[in-house]
């Protein structure tokens, strides 16, 4: 069918009929979308008891979308793209594309009342690429180790940095360059082991890149504990080591010239050979370092020393004289 034929019948019609022109009927007056996306002209119009006599869409005034009678015809391209909401009037237009850009006017004709008109226009734009963010391969060791990270991103678009949901700003030992586009960190920290995510929008579209991080970090100075502390001799003993560490730290033991090897060390019967200074030393195998802590085991049963008594005593005086 003829659109300009069809389309030059209904207003010879409507000015026969002496119909005037509704307003307000499409209350956007501009939509945008991106393409391969979809937009919705949505009416002011309310549901009427009857059918509307006829409906039509038009773009830029020359091509018909679709134009509803006692049928629809429905204009070249627009085929299963298009949704009409014969009640209202409202278009869904799907798989935009730039060529949808322009001006789109609507006519209804109902029963017994008068035409009903209205325009809007349609800016479609295309989407950019999807934003990358490239997570970096080597291990991350702390204090040792800066990065870099780029948030890659085609057109005009803003960028806002996050750690864990939260923006980062500038200051210490973080910095953005190039329009906001890299985020350097120098020197890594444990702290940083988390997700980055680099919220990428313009007026169109939102995407976050992301990039887990985990910065290897340790091992910290161990931590000995003894159980029970009070240990006498022929009790059995635990001595135990600990550290802060990314990935966990290995143990081993030092005493006199034995090693032993693992966080737990444990004597079934104290006896006097096993009194004496522990060396616990923690590795991580990925930062390289180790780190030391010793542990002087005693029997808690034995008095203390003449020399040691000694010198409590001289304590005790010095106090004494003192307060006096």
């Amino acid at each position: 069918m003829n659109y300009t034929f069809l389309r030059s019948t209904i207003l010879v019609f409507l000015s026969s009929a002496g119909l005037c022109y509704g307003a307000g009927v499409l209350p956007v007056d501009l939509h945008r979308g991106a393409t391969g996306e979809s937009v919705t002209f949505t009416t002011s119009v309310k549901p009427a008891a009857q059918p509307f006599m006829a409906l039509a869409w038009s773009f830029n005034g020359t091509t018909n979308v679709i134009t509803s009678t006692s049928v629809d015809v429905v204009g070249q391209g627009y085929e299963n793209r298009i949704t009409l909401d014969k009640s209202t009037g409202s278009l869904v237009l799907r798989n935009l594309t730039e060529k949808d850009s322009g001006e789109y006017e609507l006519m209804i004709i109902p029963h017994g009342a008068g035409q009903i008109q209205g325009t809007a226009k349609l800016e479609v734009w295309t989407k950019p690429p999807k934003p990358t963010m490239a997570c970096p391969t080597e291990n991350l060791i702390e204090n040792k180790t800066s990065l870099n990270l780029t948030c890659n991103a085609d057109g005009l678009v803003s960028r806002v940095w996050m750690k864990q949901g939260q923006p980062l700003v500038a200051g210490g030992r973080y910095s953005f360059h190039d329009g906001n586009r890299v985020l350097s960190i120098n020197p890594l920290n444990r702290t940083d082991t988390g997700e980055f995510l680099c919220n990428v929008s313009n007026d169109l579209s939102f995407d976050t890149p992301k990039c887990s991080l985990k910065v290897y970090y340790g091992p910290d100075k161990p931590v000995i504990d003894q159980s029970p502390i009070g240990a006498e001799l022929e009790e059995s003993v635990f001595l135990s080591c600990s550290a802060d560490s990314l990935p966990r730290a290995t143990f081993f033991w030092t005493y006199k010239h034995m090693m032993m090897h693992g966080s737990l060390h444990y004597i079934h019967e104290m006896e006097i050979k096993h009194l004496g200074r522990y060396t616990c030393t923690a590795r991580n195998p990925i930062t390289g370092l180790e780190a030391s802590a010793f542990h002087i085991l005693r029997d808690s049963s034995t008095p203390i020393s003449g020399s040691m008594s000694m010198m409590f005593c001289t304590v005790l005086t010095m106090v004494a004289l003192i307060s006096v």
